[in-house]
This record gives structure tokens, sequence and C-alpha cells, in this order.
């Protein structure tokens, strides 16, 4: 007999979360201090750590802020009630699964059921492993970054990822921000490594692509394409024998998974074609259903452009609505300030939005991640709902602040004491 989904709410006993919590800290700090011996920096472990400190309290404060200020609606509770009714059922081992969304929500549902198999049913329990996944997301962000890009600012990058409040917070619950957080960072990991002519990348790339469409096909297509451009576009230093089998089989790689996420993400768009009519039919009445005067509604802006005259308004929508001037409650005052700070980060960090060109050039992983920013600030302003892009630019983030911690000058010319080894302990001047 199939499991019966029905809306629940879902509670939470205090001993069995900070059982949970304290079993998460456990097995994170032998991960964490592998990391940062690999890294050669005995300070991301603290970094590391209490960042998931600060993923655990996001989780406690969803809770809270949805009961105080939302009248305890949220898309969370969704997840919560069908994946708990899918673990019950499991349990008494019905394993047929209902109609669910898949890709989409139904992936997130049978995933809070088995972290639910796995830990109980407990809401907050659930919360701090979905916490726990986009940590792991972040970390695998970090790893990329510095396989990629060695001589960039990788302190200021590390205290942006793992410390930026959206980041602790928005992808501290169930949902699909912290699945896809955990995807997108396996998938940037693994290009970091076929970008530099490791194959085993592919198993890291591959892995984040099927985690990521089984939810948001279209997120792993854009960056799936970006990664595509990078890789056919980069500049070979070194020629050797394998370098045409590089080429080949680059190709072939982007061709055939190209093809498959394209048809994936059409399938889940409703578009039936890809021209730019299509695109912004499909795109526009994603937003129309986004309008209304509900519970997170009352944001959403006129109907979006495909015209790229309008990118600058684009940039605006997602990455600075609201700024203080325009905030109508508690809860858009606290994003407002953290756009303001954004603002701030972005003309602190002009060095590096200035060595772009030339970091074009020289690294294929910048042309991805701008590839993928430019994209996602283009595409995401039809949501145009300013509590639905907080969330969905968790997402953005880990790529765009690789623009912003980029060397400044060139390898020859950085002072020697900058070029540190593998086992150099020095802590960095972390916004140098």
């Amino acid at each position: 007999m199939p499991v019966r989904i029905e809306p629940s709410l879902i509670g939470t006993v205090p001993l069995h979360a900070l059982v949970v919590a304290v079993a998460l800290f456990a097995v994170t700090v032998p991960i964490a201090l592998r990391f940062a011996n690999r890294e050669g920096q005995r300070w991301l472990l603290p970094l590391v750590l209490g960042s998931l400190a600060l993923h655990f309290l996001g989780s406690a404060m969803q809770i809270a802020v949805v009961r105080a200020f939302y009248s305890n609606v949220a898309d969370f509770h969704l997840y919560d009630g069908q994946g708990a009714a899918l673990s019950e059922g499991w349990h008494h081992g019905i394993w047929t699964v209902p109609d669910l969304e898949l890709p989409g929500t139904g992936t997130v549902s049978i995933i809070t059921g088995l972290v639910y198999a796995l830990v109980g049913v407990d809401q907050l329990g659930g919360f701090l492993v979905f916490s726990w996944f986009s940590l792991l997301g972040l970390m695998a962000f970090y790893r990329a970054f510095r396989i990629a890009l060695p001589d960039a600012q990788h302190g200021r990058y590390a205290v942006l990822i793992f410390l930026l409040p959206s980041l602790w917070y928005w992808p501290s619950a169930a949902g699909k921000e912290a699945v896809m957080l955990l995807a997108l960072g396996l998938m940037t990991l693994g290009a970091a490594h076929l970008l530099r002519s490791r194959w085993w990348g592919l198993v890291s790339l591959l892995g984040g692509s099927l985690l990521g469409a089984l939810i948001r096909p279209h997120e792993v297509a854009l960056v799936f394409g970006s990664f595509a451009v990078a890789a056919v576009t980069r500049r070979v230093a070194r020629r050797t024998l394998a370098t045409p089998v590089w080429r080949v089989a680059a190709l072939l790689l982007v061709l055939v998974g190209g093809g498959v996420l394209a048809i994936v993400t059409a399938r889940f768009l409703g578009i039936t074609g890809f021209d730019s009519a299509s695109i912004a039919h499909a795109i526009n009445g994603a937003n129309q259903g986004l309008q209304g005067e509900g519970e997170g509604y009352g944001s959403s802006h006129s109907t979006w452009s495909i015209n790229p005259l309008y990118f600058p308004v684009d940039v605006y929508i997602v990455l600075f609505l609201p700024l203080p001037f325009q905030v109508a409650s508690a809860t858009q005052a606290i994003a407002a300030l953290e756009n303001l700070s954004i603002l701030a980060l972005i003309a602190y960090s002009w060095r590096s939005v200035v060595s772009v060109p030339r970091q074009l050039r020289e690294s294929p992983f910048v042309v991805m991640c701008l590839i993928y920013a430019i994209g996602f600030l283009y595409l995401f302003a039809a949501l145009g709902n300013v509590g639905l892009l907080a969330r969905e630019r968790t997402l953005l983030f880990p790529f765009l602040f690789v623009l912003l911690a980029l060397p400044t000058a060139k390898r020859r010319d950085r002072p020697r004491r900058l070029r540190r080894g593998r086992h150099d302990w020095r802590v960095p001047a972390l916004l140098r």
C-alpha cells in the first residue's frame, strides 16, 4: 500500500536535537582537522567549527523566526511532513513512494525521509543534518577555490563563505538550498580538478550534477554550461601528448552532459524550445505565480524582460533589494543591512574586481564563476520576490565571492612572503 502524505507539523524534543548536534560535531571535528591540515592552514579548523556552530544556530533561528513572524507558515513544513510519513512507512516495510514532484520538491521530501530514518523524526534534529550538508558544500567550494587559484586571497574568501549570515542561516533548514549548496559545491570541486586536467574530478562533477538535477536542474545546467565554456576555451600552457585527448574528452563531456541537462531542464521548466520567446514566457510564468498578497508575497516587480539592457536592474534586484531606505518589516531590515554590507564589500574589493579581465585570460575557473554569476543575476531577477531571492541567492554567493578575492598582482610580482607552501601555518590577514 502507498504511503499517505498529509500535511502535518513535526515537533522537536530538545534533548533529541542536542544528541544529534553533538554527534554531528563529533563527526565534523576530524573532517575539519584533516581539511585544515590538507590546506596547510591551521586557522581553518576554528573557522569551520565556528561556522558549524553558526549553522546550528541558524537551524534553531529558522524555527523561531517562522513561528514569531510568519504564523508558522514555511516551505520546510511540507518537507517535514512528507519526510516523516515516508520514514514511518519505510520502518513498516512500505517502500512504495506516492506521487511526488521529481525532480523538485519531492526529492527534498525523500532526502528528509532518509534523514529522519537515520536520526529519528525531530524537526530541529533534521534541520541540523541539513545545515551540516550545507557546510560540507561550502568546504567543497573553498577547496575548489584553493585548487584553482592558489595565489588568491583565500583568507577573505574563507571568511565570506563560512561567516556570511545568509550562508549559515538560509541553508540550515530542510529545503532545497542546503542540498543544492552541497551539489553545486561538489560540481565546482570537480570542475576545478578537471580544469587542471585531473580526471578524478569527474566523479565529483557527475555526483554533484546528479544530486542537483533531481532538485533544480536549471541551476545545475547553469553551472555545467559555465564549466563547459571554461573547459573548451581554456589555454594549455604546456602541451603534451595527452593534450589532444583532453580536448576531445572535454568536448564529449560538454556535448553529452549538456544535452542531457538541456532536456531535463526543459521538461522541468515546461519549455518547448530554447528560443528567447519560449524562455521569457516560462520565466514570466514562474514570476506571475509568485505574486500575491499572502505570507512572503507582495514584493514582486514588473514583468521580467529578456533584453540584456535591463541587466543592471537585475543586479540591483538580486543583490541589493531591499536597501535600508526600502524596508517594510523587521526581517527586511536585517536583509537590508546584509545587502548594504555586500555593496560595501564590492567597493572594498575593487582591486579584485579590476583584476577580473586579466584573470579571465589566466584562469578558466574565473571564467566559470563569472559566467555563472552573470547568468544567475540575469535569470533569477525574474523571481522578483524579496523573501525567495534572499534564499535563492545563497547559491550565487560562493561563485560571486571568487571574483572579490582574486589575486591583485601577477604571481611573479607578488612578494615572496605571500607565496606560502602547503605546510605554512601562519595565520593570514583574513581580509587582506
